[in-house]
């Protein structure tokens, strides 16, 4: 895979961890509402949103990488 796929790879990807990151908070805000503050559905919901975190970091990481080999200074 040459370094404009790996970029357009990355490029979906992002898209797709957007839509789930959405998706994540607004299920999470309405289930903080209706359940109590400590149910194992909101720790879960929080593990998950906490492991997308640090994908969307990784990712941005990738992104710059593959940046800077394409567009070296």
């Amino acid at each position: 895979m040459d370094l404009n796929q790996t970029r357009k790879y990355i490029h979906d990807l992002a898209n797709s961890l957007s839509v789930v990151d959405a998706s994540l908070s607004r299920a999470t805000k309405m289930l903080s509402e209706k359940l109590p503050e400590d149910s194992e559905e909101l720790k879960r919901l929080a593990k998950a949103n906490e492991n997308l975190k640090k994908s969307i970091g990784t990712l941005r990481d990738l992104r710059q990488l593959v940046h800077s080999e394409i567009n070296p200074t």
